[in-house]
């Protein structure tokens, strides 16, 4: 049984914490500077103690995962290694998707074994974690003997690994913040045209989610360039100008239809069209 414990008790710490307690890893702390939010997470996982103290949450544990955004991580690292704990022997992992696992070097100078954990996954709340943490892809870097504990975790987790390396990180963070984030903007923009011609959010939402949920099915059972569907990948030029010109009083929005028109240009699905069609279609959308 491995001794965990977590600092920042977010959708993520709770998650982590909540699945691998789930498989019998023995959750000692929940760190945070806001000690609502640490007896919030102890109450959802039912294990643990919740603390502000961090050193405290790191002397108690052989593995410590820190959950923090990615502008505390370095702090807290520094502020970790300034502590009495004893850290040869032990492992700290940070959860951010960004930043490499040498943000943690004040920690790896006093003999810890240090790595990154990150979920391709998004968390939307704290309550219930179990479901959405399964399955799922962990973006994993850092020394030999970290990566290895990690891959732990992973399998533990019902996971799979994605095994990176620290320039890899920011490359793979951008992919993940487009898949994600990019595609929430999206949809609330989308929204937001259909509320122009009278429906209420709710309304807008309930009519695009089951296109969004077909589009979904389609990635997975076709891959992405065949689920690419549309006048774009149709070759339809004249649906493309009337889109362009709906939008011709939301500059924003526009340039996002053409961007995003140009790159579904460079798809499989678009590049079967006629030569012809995507000249055509690649100066309208250029602007040209």
């Amino acid at each position: 049984m491995r001794r965990f414990s977590v600092v920042g008790a977010g959708r993520l710490g709770t998650a982590l914490s909540y699945g691998l307690v789930k498989k019998g890893w023995s959750l000692q702390a929940l760190a945070d500077r806001d000690p609502a939010a640490a007896r919030e997470s102890r109450r959802i996982i039912g294990r643990g103690s919740a603390t502000g103290d961090l050193a405290r949450a790191a002397r108690r544990a052989e593995v410590l995962f820190l959950c923090v955004p990615d502008g505390a991580v370095a702090s807290v690292a520094r502020g970790l290694a300034r502590t009495t704990v004893r850290w040869p022997g032990r492992f700290v992992l940070h959860t951010s998707g960004l930043l490499p696992a040498a943000v943690l070097a004040p920690l790896e100078a006093k003999g810890a074994w240090t790595a990154s954990l990150h979920p391709v996954q998004s968390f939307p709340d704290k309550d219930p974690p179990e479901p959405i943490i399964k399955g799922i892809f962990w973006g994993l870097e850092g020394g030999t003997k970290a990566v290895r504990l990690g891959l732990t975790v992973v399998r533990t987790l019902g996971g799979n690994a994605l095994i990176l390396t620290g320039p890899d990180k920011a490359a793979y963070h951008t992919a993940c913040s487009l898949a994600a984030n990019a595609f929430v903007s999206l949809e609330e923009a989308a929204a937001g045209l259909l509320e122009t011609i009278g429906l209420s959010r709710k309304e807008s939402e309930a009519v695009l989610l089951p296109l969004l949920q077909g589009t979904l099915r389609n990635v997975k059972n076709l891959g992405l360039s065949k689920a690419l569907s549309g006048p774009v990948a149709r070759g339809d030029v004249e649906t493309v100008r009337s889109h362009l010109e709906t939008l011709e009083g939301k500059p924003l929005l526009r340039k996002i239809y053409a961007d995003l028109g140009l790159q579904a240009l460079e798809s499989g699905g678009a590049a079967r069209r006629a030569p012809g069609k995507i000249r055509a279609l690649r100066r309208l959308l250029e602007g040209k």
